[in-house]
């Protein structure tokens, strides 16, 4: 089902990968070891950015930023889930899915389109990815 046709009340999909251009949340900060260190409860996007401060880096490598999924708008989009949330997952297959109890505290993980098809083995891959946003 598209976002376009989800019953009322349903709550709009986010991505947890999304370019600053579309953030609305912000997620955490990128570790110098290439992890993200999660804020909970949810940042507004616009409000962390301010604190950032300038910087030769762009501000995807520094922060991890969430947004509305934009579905067909994607270039990870296959037509019916988020591709890079199934190859990011099925990367950490290897490893056990964490208990529920053992998630990162995530403040989108309701609304989430990775974990809404990925389940729990969505997480560990999220904590190391680190959105390009030269691509």
């Amino acid at each position: 089902m598209t976002d376009a046709a989800r019953p009322a009340g349903t709550p709009e999909r986010m991505c947890p990968s999304t370019p600053a251009s579309n953030a609305t949340v912000f997620l955490g900060m990128i570790t110098p070891a290439g992890r993200v260190a999660y804020v909970t409860p949810a940042v507004p996007a616009e409000v962390a950015l301010a604190g950032l401060g300038d910087s030769d880096e762009p501000i995807e490598s520094r922060a991890r930023l969430a947004g509305p999924c934009v579905t067909s708008s994607c270039g990870f989009w296959t037509g019916s889930h988020c591709g890079l949330g199934a190859r990011m997952a099925a990367s950490y297959a290897e490893t056990a899915p964490p208990a529920e109890e053992t998630l990162p505290k995530c403040a989108i993980r309701r609304t989430c389109r990775w974990f809404a098809e990925q389940g729990p083995a969505a997480c560990p891959a999220c904590a190391h990815v680190v959105t390009d946003a030269r691509l």
